[in-house]
């Protein structure tokens, strides 16, 4: 995957005046999260699920690491124990691995991008980014992804 290119006379994307974002995909959203949180992309994954009650986990390099289904999360039918995509990353303290549809490219997006947002039916996020693009896209914030 590639960055996509500012465009002329911009700054290079490694400046902090830019934002670099995985977008992922869930049902038909989008939604992109920060690069910085992101661990590693992975393809199609089969989850574990330990035991009724208990969330699902996926064993990476003999540790398992809590699944958060996007899918379910935006309120669409869940992965029943496998998904197309994953996106290992950080939230807060914590390392997880998020079930997605698809995992797609890699955005860079000036800073002045990415705005707060008031009506979003998703708790996990409270900001916004205009793509080039995609247009604006919903800002996962990963400390607000439900783990327990």
């Amino acid at each position: 995957m590639q960055p996509s290119s500012p465009s002329a006379g911009e700054p290079a994307p490694s400046s902090p005046a830019f934002i670099e974002v995985v977008v992922v995909r869930a049902g038909t959203y989008l939604f992109a999260i920060d690069v910085e949180a992101a661990i590693e992309i992975r393809g199609p994954e089969t989850f574990d699920r330990p035991g009724s009650s208990a969330r699902p986990h996926l064993t990476v390099r003999g540790h398992a690491l809590p699944v958060v289904d996007l899918r379910q999360a935006i309120g669409l039918s869940g992965f029943a124990h496998g998904c197309p995509a994953m996106l290992l990353m950080q939230a807060g303290a914590e390392s997880l691995a998020l079930a997605v549809d698809e995992v797609r490219d890699i955005e860079s997006a000036p800073c002045h991008k990415v705005q707060p947002v008031a009506n979003i039916p998703f708790g996990f996020c409270s900001h916004r980014i205009a793509l080039s693009t995609l247009g604006e896209t919903p800002l996962i914030d990963h400390a607000l992804l439900k783990i327990g």
